[in-house]
């Protein structure tokens, strides 16, 4: 089959997870006889090469961005000359290529690829990553498990807006009104069009479908489960090893607890932050690393805290490979986070929270211990029990490079995503 991935981003901006799942998923369906290009925005790029063997063709935003973690402005993905420049661009490639089918990787290629399926007269596929075709912000999911029936514009601008200005300290507080209105009425333009066109949706988890379908925006029939697939190779780096990638760092040699993704409050940064200050009076020994995009707290006597910010990916497997404890204390509910992958696929026990995609991707106390989310005593005790047991540390992280193996194949990933490829085009 002959596919085109359509996607907000790609090598070489990687500003979320999504890059690095669309990659294996490209060459797992190459290893399957499958042959894969992607359609992309050029943020400042060559407009055509061959990325890791897949054909990539770019397609002027007028935005240049510099290469890394940085998103594009709202204003470029969100406005009706974006989407006729993606259609166009899924067109040319889908006439060039021969392609059978489109996926829509993400919500701002829905339209385009959505424009582009019709012309070509192409099923589309759509996965769902996050909440963003439901709300901008979905502060109602820090407190609650799904999306609150009286969602709406009013909604969000009286109730939500204020949490959402309190709790990241937006200064311009009318500019930030006005955006969020814009992708407010974006969001629920692009559902119209989800919930009423011939379209095949595949989620990354079933808890982000369940939110999805309980808020409205899908159809109860809808959608099928398409997990994201861990790293191709990875194992647990041999003691000699840790030294020098200790010192790259400029780490000291104590048990490292880890954590990877934004620094943000609906990925539990906060909380972690808290949880630190609880295990260090336990174990000073302890020495926390965070990496990822955001700003550091300030520093805390006692608490070894040290905040890396955005790395190569290369660099973040690096310090997979010498942690002993990794965290992912989310508290809203994550789609289907890949930091659980990936530590399990490095042999590495987690501490979870206990609700979105995370409780699919892991199993507690055989492969993770899972608490209950926005309790950071909870996660100390986890995190303090984990450090003080060898034993169990190599217990989970067998137990999940196990389950990662059996449950998250890629045989298995893309017979379901081929699956679903089979219903769209029936």
């Amino acid at each position: 089959m002959r596919i085109l991935f359509a996607t907000e981003y790609y090598h070489p901006w990687v500003p979320g997870g999504t890059v690095w799942s669309l990659e294996l998923l490209a060459r797992a369906l190459r290893a399957r006889g499958d042959e894969v290009a992607v359609v992309t925005p050029n943020y400042g790029a060559p407009a055509r090469e061959t990325v890791n063997g897949v054909p990539v063709v770019r397609f002027p935003v007028g935005c240049s961005l510099p290469p890394g973690s940085r998103s594009a402005p709202t204003s470029t993905l969100v406005n009706p000359l974006f989407h006729l420049r993606f259609a166009r661009a899924l067109v040319r490639a889908g006439r060039e290529f021969g392609a059978e089918l489109i996926h829509a990787q993400e919500k701002h290629a829905l339209v385009g690829a959505w424009v582009a399926g019709r012309w070509l007269r192409l099923p589309v596929v759509l996965s769902l990553r996050d909440y963003g075709l439901i709300c901008p912000i979905a502060t109602c999911l820090l407190t609650h498990a799904h999306v609150p029936a009286d969602c709406s514009q009013r909604k969000l601008q009286r109730e939500c807006a204020p949490i959402y200005f309190t709790r990241y300290g937006l200064p311009d507080r009318a500019r930030a009104r006005a955006k969020l209105a814009l992708l407010y009425l974006d969001a629920r333009l692009k559902t119209r069009l989800l919930r009423t066109a011939r379209l095949a949706v595949v989620g990354v988890s079933a808890a982000v479908l369940d939110i999805y379908r309980r808020a409205g925006r899908i159809r109860p029939e809808q959608g099928r489960v398409v997990y994201n697939l861990p790293p191709a190779v990875a194992a647990d780096a041999p003691p000699g090893d840790r030294a020098p990638v200790l010192a790259a760092f400029g780490l000291p040699d104590r048990p490292l607890v880890l954590y990877v993704g934004k620094l943000s409050l609906g990925k539990g940064f906060p909380v972690f932050v808290e949880a630190s200050g609880l295990v260090a009076a336990r174990r000073p020994d302890a020495v926390f690393v965070a990496v990822g995009d955001g700003p550091a707290p300030a520093p805390r006597a006692g608490v070894d805290l040290r905040c890396l910010g955005p790395r190569a990916h290369e660099e973040v497997e690096a310090l997979y490979a010498v942690a002993a404890v990794v965290v992912q204390p989310a508290v809203w509910p994550e789609p289907f986070s890949r930091v659980t992958l990936e530590a399990a696929a490095f042999g590495k026990p987690l501490v979870g929270t206990r609700i979105g995609g995370t409780p699919e991707a892991v199993e507690d106390k055989r492969t993770a211990l899972l608490v209950e989310r926005n309790d950071p005593h909870a996660l100390a005790d986890a995190v303090v029990e984990l450090l003080a047991d060898a034993a169990l540390r190599r217990s989970l992280g067998a137990g999940a490079r196990a389950l990662v193996a059996e449950k998250f194949a890629p045989a298995g990933v893309v017979e379901e995503l081929r699956a679903a490829y089979r219903d769209a085009r029936a």
